[in-house]
């Protein structure tokens, strides 16, 4: 059995934080799983005593719900060793439509099915309800688990909507590694590697804002932008961020954080992720291989994303308009210094409603289809180099 013991960095002694402030659990390297609390009870602790750092020893560490922040301040967690400290979430729970099945009907037959259980809430990755903002149906609606059987899924009530013949049917509740919301700021996570647990048997599942290695959500609505202050001050530096169904790490109403010398690799989803409202955050120095899109910025205000290395995604950065504020989102945005190589298709890609963006001195190489796709207005491209081209280098 691991045995336990406190662990304080000289700070923290010195502020008076003993024990649970900064504890640590000491385990050998190869142990296969910590319990998920422990380490949550530890996050917690260091919030009540107002500042704090949680360090993560060497092992592997499957954390079954993730590990949630509110309302912290000046919060470090961090690993001794980035490649010996691995956080991980546990194999994904989903299961295949077997066959067409129609609306109202209290059953799903299924195949491929894995760790689905009793009360889980499922998103049936299907057209849904109309939605309120769009217009438009959702591409998802929502079941729950009464009874697993070998082959069918047993619903509590009947379905709203019918699920087509191979739909992915997934976890609607699934954790993220990471979760911070509420009115955090100057929250630092380091040293680590944190592993999603997506392996090659699994299905393509694109997780969105489940499943994600980091997700940092400060309140907002699409219509009327941040509804209270935005979460500030994350510092990502150092880490290892790999196999994610959903994001690598997502900033929602975010400002003034930073992404920085980390390695993201065999993320479904967007490997670096600066969403609605947030402004003045960095991605500098970090190397992205095999996501779907290396760098989104959806609704970004005078974000950076400098000196990173982006290889064989599918697209490397896409800047585009999602609500429709008059306020400034979409502008002043910089993408400098960066390489883009073997992209599926467009390196750089601007959408319409975007403006007074800069793209200057990026190295482009082999782009699938146009080095660069430009909409919107007042952009500004200098000194950038692009060959290899399967298109063009520059659409407009």
């Amino acid at each position: 059995m691991p045995s336990r013991f406190p662990f304080a960095s000289p700070s923290l002694l010195a502020a008076g934080f003993l024990s649970l402030a900064g504890l640590a659990i000491h385990a050998m390297a190869q142990e296969a799983k910590a319990p998920a609390m422990d380490f949550q009870k530890f996050v917690n602790e260091a919030i009540a005593s107002g500042k704090g750092e949680v360090i993560v020893p060497p092992g592997t560490w499957v954390l079954e719900k993730g590990i949630f922040l509110k309302d912290a301040k000046d919060i470090t967690i961090a690993g001794l060793d980035r490649e010996a400290c691995i956080l991980k979430l546990p194999p994904v729970a989903y299961a295949e439509c077997a066959q067409d099945t129609a609306a109202g009907g209290a059953e799903i037959p299924v195949v491929r099915l894995q760790n689905v259980k009793p009360g889980m809430q499922l998103r049936i990755e299907a057209a849904g309800a109309v939605d309120s903002f769009t217009k438009k149906p959702t591409n998802y609606h929502l079941a729950k688990v009464k009874a697993v059987e070998k082959d069918k899924l047993l619903l509590e009530a009947p379905l709203k909507f019918a699920v087509p013949a191979k739909t992915t049917i997934r976890d609607a509740d699934a954790a993220n590694l990471f979760e911070i919301r509420g009115a955090s700021e100057n929250v630092t996570i380091r040293n680590l590697t944190l592993d999603g647990g997506r392996t090659e048997k699994d299905p393509v599942i694109h997780g969105h804002a489940e499943l994600t290695g980091v997700h940092v959500a400060g309140p907002y609505t699409y219509e009327k932008g941040p509804t209270g202050p935005r979460v500030k001050g994350i510092t990502l530096d150092n880490c290892i961020i790999q196999n994610c169904f959903g994001r690598g790490v997502s900033f929602y109403s975010v400002e003034n954080s930073s992404i920085t010398r980390c390695t993201f690799m065999d993320i479904s989803d967007e490997a670096i992720n600066f969403d609605h409202f947030s402004e003045n955050c960095v991605a500098k120095h970090n190397h992205i291989a095999r996501a779907r899109i290396g760098v989104e910025m959806n609704d970004a205000i005078a974000c950076v994303v400098e000196a990173n290395e982006v290889r064989d995604c599918g697209i490397g950065v896409n800047l585009w308009r999602w609500c429709k504020q008059e306020n400034g989102i979409n502008e002043r945005n910089k993408i400098v210094n960066n390489l883009f190589t073997g992209m599926e298709g467009n390196a750089l890609q601007f959408g319409k409603g975007t403006k007074d963006n800069e793209v200057t001195k990026n190295e482009i190489v082999n782009p699938g289809k146009n080095g660069i796709s430009l909409n919107g207005t007042t952009q500004k491209l200098e000194g950038n180099q692009i060959s290899g081209e399967k298109e063009r280098a520059v659409v407009e």
